[in-house]
């Protein structure tokens, strides 16, 4: 046989060389090619020249990316079918981007190490609030051992998260669920976590949290938190009983992030009796005027507050020393009812002008939320008992120094 009588057989860009062969040991004559599987070379070899060329081509045919179905095994094989059986062709480019993603996930416990680094350098320190929430993570990769992010199911995070929360309020159960799905979300921005735009966490099913009505204070509450407060907070509640300002808006914040300085003196036009709130003190970053009523007058006087004033209405938050434990302990019995004097103005404002839209503008909020919170006003009248309330007296400086 010489080498005139080699053959190649083409498909597309790709070939195989059918040849003849001599068997080093008996001499028979045969017909042989090579090719490639999975990197290896290999052989065929057939008795005719017309049988090799036949089983090059198929091996052709069925290698265009270099696998040879005819010489796998026969559990591959299997396999191979079953996901093309499951997968329409409508389907397979999300199949590929998925397979392609789960080369680039992270274990678990790296990306979480990541995304507490993350959260840490955006916020400048490790926040009370980041360190729960790296702990709340610590415990899904100790659940989730060397396996990656895009390999975690719902089944599996949802018994995960069932059991966090086991014995938990509704509220904790929710917050766990926030956790998980900030953490998807930003893995999925990381590439890490799939492919697909809704994440395992975001499929975890809905907490819904009953708030209830928010705590209005009574008149008589008001007038002993006015009896008891310590000189140095009396603009505080005053500023949150009569304008509905935000505790973190009149004082300083106490989240550094945001680092709020808190409602200064000069912010207070008496010639105008009004207060026009910064957007450097508002919550929501938008400046808002607030109307001044003669009982947040006469408060501000009784806080020795008063025109010409500049600097701070307020020089600490109150929740960061012992005046709400105290007045939380002596007053209601247990602790402070948070945001009491805030939702009080906005429930008694609402008696009054029975405009939730005007109340939403004075308090900085949505009048979705209001129609939540107060949508069973107060009776005009509660409405004109609470804006009638004056300090019993105003004190001396002496008493203040």
């Amino acid at each position: 046989m010489t080498a005139k009588r080699r053959n190649k057989i083409i498909l597309g860009n790709s070939h195989l060389t059918v040849y003849p062969w001599e068997h080093p040991t008996t001499g028979a004559k045969r017909w042989r090619f090579a090719f490639l599987d999975a990197g290896v070379r290999k052989y065929r070899t057939f008795k005719t020249k017309v049988a090799a060329e036949h089983a090059a081509s198929q091996i052709l045919r069925e290698t265009p990316a270099g696998l040879t179905w005819s010489g796998l095994d026969t559990e591959t094989q299997k396999f191979l079918e079953e996901v093309h059986r499951r997968t329409p062709p409508s389907e397979r480019p999300s199949l590929l981007a998925f397979l392609r993603s789960r080369d680039s996930s992270a274990e678990v416990e790296t990306a979480v190490a990541a995304f507490i680094a993350h959260k840490t350098s955006e916020a400048g320190e490790l926040t009370p609030h980041l360190a729960a929430v790296g702990s709340t993570l610590a415990h899904l990769a100790a659940a989730f051992p060397s396996r990656r992010v895009s390999e975690i199911h719902l089944p599996e995070l949802a018994a995960w998260w069932t059991a966090k929360g086991k014995g938990k309020a509704s509220k904790t159960q929710r917050d766990i669920r926030a956790v998980l799905v900030t953490f998807w979300r930003w893995s999925l921005r990381q590439g890490i976590a799939g492919s697909e735009p809704i994440t395992v966490a975001e499929r975890l099913p809905a907490v819904k949290v009953e708030t209830g009505e928010k705590r209005i204070l009574s008149v008589a509450e008001l007038q002993s938190i006015m009896a008891h407060v310590e000189p140095e907070f009396r603009a505080w509640v005053i500023l949150g009983a009569f304008a509905g300002i935000r505790p973190d808006e009149i004082a300083p914040g106490i989240n550094k992030k945001k680092a709020k300085r808190g409602l200064h003196c000069e912010e207070i036009d008496w010639d105008f009796k009004v207060i026009r709130l910064p957007a450097v003190v508002s919550k929501t970053n938008r400046p808002r005027i607030i109307p001044m009523s003669e009982a947040l007058i006469a408060g501000l006087k009784w806080a020795l507050i008063g025109p010409g004033m500049t600097g701070p209405t307020t020089l600490q938050n109150p929740s960061q020393t012992h005046q709400l434990a105290r007045l939380g302990r002596d007053l209601f019995g247990g602790t402070w009812p948070k945001d009491a004097l805030r939702h009080s103005y906005g429930s008694y404002r609402n008696a009054i002008v029975r405009n939730l839209d005007q109340v939403a503008e004075e308090m900085g909020n949505s009048v979705a939320m209001l129609h939540r919170h107060y949508h069973n006003p107060q009776p005009a009248q509660s409405g004109r008992e609470w804006f009638a309330v004056r300090p019993n007296k105003k004190p001396s400086r002496k008493q203040i120094a």
